[in-house]
């Protein structure tokens, strides 16, 4: 995923960030929440400057909502050329890495997130 030499890879830097729609069955707005579950997840790119990551490449992960924060993380991301490959991506910025607090409202199992959230890619989870 970090490996800058190689040209069929992600090619990706530990400081890139994105903004990614966390599950792609709920609409696609900044503006509005969701309420999501634990459980597997397909994620959409929503917004990024990395080349081999574009807008609407999916990625599949996994969503925890039973504790005291919301933890998303995807493992694989489905490239537009076809190519699936292996990934670390987490929910969070350089303040929140890898989670965050749930909305008021909130249940355990039911959380109420932002639709879209941002992103980082990590050598290992947080």
């Amino acid at each position: 995923m970090f490996n800058r030499k190689r040209e069929d890879g992600l090619r990706m830097l530990p400081t890139d960030n994105f903004s990614i729609i966390l599950d792609r069955r709920q609409p696609k707005s900044r503006d509005h929440e969701g309420v999501f579950a634990d459980g597997p997840v397909t994620g959409e790119i929503y917004d990024s400057d990395i080349p081999e990551l574009p807008e609407g490449t999916l990625l599949s992960g996994y969503l925890w909502t039973r504790g005291e924060v919301f933890i998303g993380r995807y493992t694989e991301v489905h490239l537009p050329d076809g190519r699936t490959l292996p990934v670390c991506i987490e929910l969070g910025d350089a303040n929140t890495q890898g989670y965050y607090p749930p909305f008021p409202g909130s249940k355990p199992g039911a959380v109420i997130m932002n639709r879209i959230v941002p992103a980082i890619p990590v050598q290992r989870w947080h």
